[in-house]
This record gives structure tokens, C-alpha cells and sequence, in this order.
């Protein structure tokens, strides 16, 4: 219809712009389900609100159509149309009566708009058929289809206006009726010029819902991130104690309906104040969310996570029965922060204490809970009591804990102690340097060695202040020794991490007076592996202030020739592993031999660690081997008899080559 043409290219430009309104505004929101959820159960609320207004207004119109008929040859026709409308309408009525004065849910999913959306183009499809069906009649007839047609058209689209998708389906089967009427129906050429006319109020009808659906989705959203901004912590973005209260009385209410127990836990993060004091507040700020992240990662669907303030959390667990159960939750829980936290700064340790406590047994009041879940957190941090029963995993985490809470008054109470193990060059016999080791001097646990407290240290970061005591204790004793030896310190991935870690050497050479050759540093392959970038960085700056560095552990791991040509690597350390088995374990001999050769062409030095035997020492002799060290030559010795054993074994000359 050539008189229709401009309008219907404007209705049809219109549709599926409106389409697209409540998808774009979704995909706004898609970041947080929730909210989306929420906006759902808001726009359907809206449609929905005059439901009972709603059926009785299409039975209405439908029995208008129906006494029309009445006179004329399409009776049973209208009332067979009738017994579909009404049918269609039977769920919705049986579903409004079942539901009666309860509120309506807060949140629905995506499956309820798209069934709301197919229910509306079904009702738009029925009261399509009715102009089709009944237009032919007499002109009095076809003025009442037509305004009922018309109404139901306004009506249906405004009602469901908030849900832009559903106005589109119910509006486009019954508009196409009405047009179809027009054209294949009407007698009257007059007729005709309505068309363009029904087409525009289609899509002004349309136009209308998406504009309506756009400032009521942007009031909806706006109201619900208010009220979430003030029920959930704007860091994490958990709920925070408001909501939390909220929630435990609601977990009392469901015990006491259906007997549905459950689980409180607190957690709070034990070394927090270490990472927040090191690296500042954006580092600590960035630890709480990962933590949230590993905690929100432990939770099902049954369990609900709060943050308290500062680095408390605690956790509602539906459906805990025993004290088992909830011993293997806390377990869980702190299991989850034995590994290290990838912060911007660097990487961080940081564990978690846990204390629980089981409703109703433990408490049958919010009030009495949250005193014995906090009792037991206390109990917890104070290493005083494990949670659940004392099996020997329970019994280690326990003493892990306790050597973390002495460790941090350690180097104040001056616990640290250094012992040196002999370096003796192997062709010449003599000492030529000694590898200093760090011993913990306990009050009451006694000697402690590094594999027992040096994980703990990296894990609170105390590592970095017990690197730097170290380094400058092992380069004093050096310089005070009667001849030049070298003096090796470890340093650990963490320091390696530390971007400072190059001053730290500086400055311990400067205030001990230690000439830079005579510094060693060892690192392992798995240190530098942790953060190669960082690590080639640290080793390249301690290399440029006249230390040398130590490839230690060679052999094990991810060993790679790549470590050897990117670091500035002036001696190789075999692992001890190796040569254990020398000289009957061949492979353990021919990765010996195939070290000691690839040192030589690269002109570097070898060491070889772990010799307790004179076969070992005489197969490395053969082999090439240009120092060692290992209980055969002497065990870690306490700085005097270091001084005195240099003494007696090394030459008055320097031992520096």
C-alpha cells in the first residue's frame, strides 16, 4: 500500500530499536547477576501488579465480541474463540488465587522474562485471530472489533510496558491482525486509509514502552545499588555487617520452621598488619579482596559471606549437623591461605585463623553464637586449641602457628644465631670460604633449622627483616676473619621480590666494611623461577655492585640452560641429591659430569654440596669439581671455630682468586 509506505518503514525502524532496549540495558548491568535478577523480578512486579484488573478485562472485551456475534453466522465461531482465550487465561487465574497476598520474589531468573515474553505473544496471537475471524461482519460489528481490538491493543502494551521484549510479542501478532483485517477483510476502500494509522499507534505504543522501560530500568537500579551500597562493603563488595545480622536472623528463623541447622564461622586474616605495614594500604586493600575471592570460592549455594570491618570475615553455612562437619569447613578454610597472594607489590603471604561455632549447639541465639564463634577464633590465634579433633595434621598446623607468634618477637629477643659450613677447594684441600646458615635458638623448642621456620618467615613477611640481619651479620663476621675467604647468604624468592633487596645488599658491605667479591649470593632455580623478570632485575643489580651469584640446587626442579646465559651466574651449586648416590648411581655420575663440563666451557665455578663420604669426594676429584662442602669436611660451626679453622687451614695469601 503505496499510501502506508513512509509510516510502516518508521514502525518497522521503530521494533527492533525497542527490542534491543531491555538487551542493552541488561548488558549495562550483566556485571553483577544479582542486580539483573533483581530488575527482573522488578519489571515483571510492574506487569503484574494489576493482574486481576488484567483477566478481567480480556474476558470482558472477549464476551463484547461474543454478544456481537450473537445475531450473525459467527457465533460458534466467537465462542469457540472465547473457550480459547478463557482456557489460555485458567493457569494465570489458578496461579494468582494460589499465590494470593504473598509478596512478591525479589529476584527471578532470565527463564521467567522469556516465559513471561512467550505468554505475551500467545495473547497477542489470540486476540490477532479476532479481527481475522470476525471483520466481515456488518458495519456495526466490525466498529465494535475494531475499538476492542484497539483498546486491547493500548491496554495490553501499557500494562506491559516495564518489559519492552513482551510489549513487542503481544503487540506485533494482534497488530498484524488488525492490518490483515484491513486488507483482506474490509469491504469499505475507506478502510483502507486506517491503515497507516494503526500501523503509527503500533509503533508509538512501542516507542512509548522502550522510553517507559528505560527510565523505570534506571530507577530500579538506582534504588538497588542504595540499598546495596548499604548492605555491602564497597571494597570487597560482600555484605557487610548489616547484612550479615540480617542474615543470621534469618538462618535462627529457618531453624526454628523447618529445623534447618547450621554453621558460623569467623575468619580473620593473621598477617595482615605484615602486608599492610610493608607494602601500604593499597597492597592491604588488595590482599582483602583476593582473600574475599578464595573465601567466596569455598562457599556453595547454601553459605553466605560477610566482611566484618577490617580484616574480620565471617560465613554462614546452611545445613552443618556436627561438630565434624564443621571442623572440616574450618580446615577447608585455612587450607585456602597457604597460598601465596599475587599482589602488585609483590608476592604475600597471609594466613588465616578460624573459629566456629554450630547452632544450636554451640549457641541457640545470634547473641550466644557470635560469643562462641568469637571465643573460638580467640582460642584459635592463640594457638591454644585446634578445631575439631587432634589428628597429627591438626597437631603440625598448631605448632605452624605457634613458631609464627614467637617468630615475631624473635629478632628482638636476639634468637637468630648464624653457623658457617666450610667451602673447601678440592684440589688444594684448604678452605676457601664458608656458606653462612641461619639457626633459630628457641627458649623452649631449642636449636630449630631454616626447613622448619623459613616458609613461616617468607609466608608473614618477617623474612625480608630476617634477610637483612642475616646479610649484615654474615658480612661483619667476614670481615672480621683473619683471611679474605668468601662468605655465602641466601636470599629467598620473596627477597628476590623485593625491589629494594640491591640497597639491602649496599647497604650491609658499607656498614660492615666487607669488600663486594668476597660476598656470595645464592639463590635457587625455584626462586628464580617464581618471578624471572624480577629476580634477573635484583641479581643483575647485586651483580653490578661487585657481588658474585650462586646458582644453587642446580640440577633440580626446572633446571634450564636459559637460567645460566640470562642471570650473571659465576658458580654453580650441584644439589645435594646427586651426588648421594655417587659414585654406583650412573645417571646421578653422568648429570655430575655433564654439570662440571658445562661450568668449565662457560668458564664458571662449581660446587658441589652434601659430600659425607671419601668416594663421593674422590669421584668429584675425577670429575672435575673445583670446590664442596658436607659433613666429610665439617659441620655448620659457630663464628669462632669458622675463625679459628681458618687459621689453621687456609693460607696466609688471599683466598680470593
Amino acid at each position: 500500500m503505496a499510501v502506508g509506505g513512509g509510516e510502516l518503514s518508521s514502525w518497522a525502524a521503530r521494533a527492533p530499536q525497542a527490542a534491543s532496549v531491555f538487551l542493552a540495558l541488561a548488558s549495562a548491568h550483566s556485571r553483577d547477576p544479582a542486580i539483573l535478577a533483581r530488575l527482573r523480578a522488578a519489571q515483571l512486579g510492574a506487569a503484574t501488579r494489576h493482574s486481576w484488573a488484567m483477566v478481567g478485562a480480556n474476558l470482558g472485551n472477549a464476551m463484547m465480541i461474543v454478544i456481537a456475534m450473537s445475531l450473525g453466522p459467527h457465533l460458534v465461531a466467537a465462542l469457540s474463540w472465547f473457550a480459547v482465550l478463557a482456557l489460555y487465561l485458567a493457569p494465570l487465574i489458578r496461579n494468582l488465587r494460589r499465590r494470593g497476598d504473598r509478596p512478591a520474589p525479589l529476584a527471578v531468573s532470565a527463564r521467567v522474562v522469556r516465559r513471561a515474553t512467550i505468554n505475551a505473544a500467545l495473547l497477542g496471537l489470540i486476540w490477532g485471530a479476532a479481527p481475522l475471524l470476525f471483520f466481515d461482519s456488518n458495519p456495526g460489528d466490525q466498529f465494535i472489533v475494531a475499538c476492542v481490538c484497539i483498546g486491547m491493543l493500548c491496554g495490553g502494551a501499557f500494562a506491559m510496558a516495564t518489559i519492552p521484549v513482551a510489549v513487542i510479542a503481544y503487540a506485533l501478532p494482534l497488530a498484524g491482525g488488525c492490518l490483515g483485517a484491513l486488507v483482506w477483510q474490509s469491504r469499505e476502500p475507506v478502510h483502507f486509509l486506517t491503515a497507516p494509522l494503526l500501523l503509527s499507534y503500533a509503533g508509538i505504543l512501542i516507542g512509548g514502552a522502550s522510553s517507559h522501560a528505560r527510565s523505570f530500568v534506571d530507577k530500579v537500579v538506582a534504588q538497588i545499588r542504595a540499598e546495596s551500597a548499604a548492605r555491602h562493603d564497597p571494597l570487597t563488595g560482600l555484605p557487610n555487617r548489616a547484612a550479615f545480622n540480617a542474615a543470621l536472623e534469618e538462618a535462627f528463623d529457618r531453624f526454628a520452621r523447618y529445623g534447618e541447622r547450621f554453621a558460623l564461622l569467623y575468619i580473620d586474616l593473621d598477617d595482615f598488619k605484615v602486608v599492610n605495614d610493608r607494602w601500604g594500604h593499597q597492597a592491604g586493600d588488595q590482599l582483602l579482596r583476593l582473600a574475599a575471592n578464595r573465601l567466596s570460592d569455598a562457599l556453595d549455594e547454601r553459605g553466605m559471606l560477610a566482611r566484618l570491618g577490617g580484616d574480620e570475615f565471617a560465613m554462614i553455612v546452611r545445613g552443618v549437623f556436627d561438630a565434624t562437619q564443621t571442623s572440616h569447613l574450618a580446615v577447608d578454610i585455612g587450607c585456602r591461605f597457604d597460598a601465596t597472594f599475587a599482589l602488585d607489590a609483590g608476592l604475600a603471604h597471609c594466613g588465616a585463623s578460624v573459629g566456629a561455632a554450630l547452632a544450636p549447639t554451640d549457641g541457640a541465639d545470634a547473641e550466644s553464637l557470635l560469643r562462641a564463634a568469637d571465643s573460638a577464633l580467640h582460642l584459635a590465634k592463640r594457638g591454644a586449641k585446634d578445631i575439631g579433633p587432634a589428628t597429627p595434621d591438626h597437631r603440625h598446623t598448631r605448632h605452624r602457628r605457634e613458631l609464627t607468634q614467637d617468630m615475631k618477637a624473635a629478632l628482638a629477643r636476639e634468637e637468630f644465631v648464624l653457623k658457617y659450613q666450610p667451602i673447601q677447594n678440592l684440589r688444594t684441600g684448604r678452605v676457601e670460604g664458608f656458606e653462612a646458615l641461619v639457626r633459630w635458638r628457641h627458649p623452649r623448642l631449642g636449636l630449630i633449622p631454616p626447613a622448619q621456620f623459613v616458609e613461616i618467615a617468607e609466608k608473614t613477611g618477617i623474612i625480608h627483616e630476617l634477610g637483612e640481619w642475616i646479610l649484615l651479620e654474615a658480612c661483619r663476621e667476614a670481615a672480621s676473619w683473619p683471611v679474605p675467604a668468601r662468605v655465602a647468604v641466601n636470599v629467598s624468592g620473596e627477597q628476590l621480590c623485593d625491589a629494594s633487596i640491591d640497597r639491602v645488599v649496599e647497604t650491609a658491605l658499607r656498614l660492615s666494611g666487607l669488600a663486594p667479591n668476597r660476598l656470595q649470593i645464592e639463590v635457587t632455580e625455584s626462586a628464580v623461577l617464581a618471578a624471572m623478570r624480577e629476580a634477573a632485575s635484583a641479581l643483575e643489580r647485586m651483580h653490578e655492585r661487585g657481588a658474585s651469584i650462586v646458582l644453587d640446587d642446580f640440577g633440580t626442579g626446572f633446571s634450564s640452560f636459559d637460567h645460566i646465559r640470562r642471570l650473571p651466574v659465576g658458580r654453580l651449586k650441584i644439589d645435594r641429591s646427586f651426588v648421594t648416590g655417587l659414585p654406583d648411581d650412573r645417571k646421578s655420575g653422568a648429570i655430575v659430569n655433564a654439570v662440571v663440563h658445562l661450568a668449565k666451557a662457560l668458564d664458571i665455578g662449581v660446587t658441589a654440596e652434601g659430600i659425607e663420604t671419601e668416594a663421593q669426594l674422590a669421584f668429584l676429584e675425577r670429575a672435575g669439581c673445583s670446590s664442596g662442602q658436607g659433613y666429610l669436611f665439617a659441620r655448620p660451626l659457630p663464628a669462632a671455630d669458622a675463625r679459628a679453622l681458618l687459621l689453621v687451614n687456609a693460607p696466609r695469601e688471599s683466598a680470593v682468586a
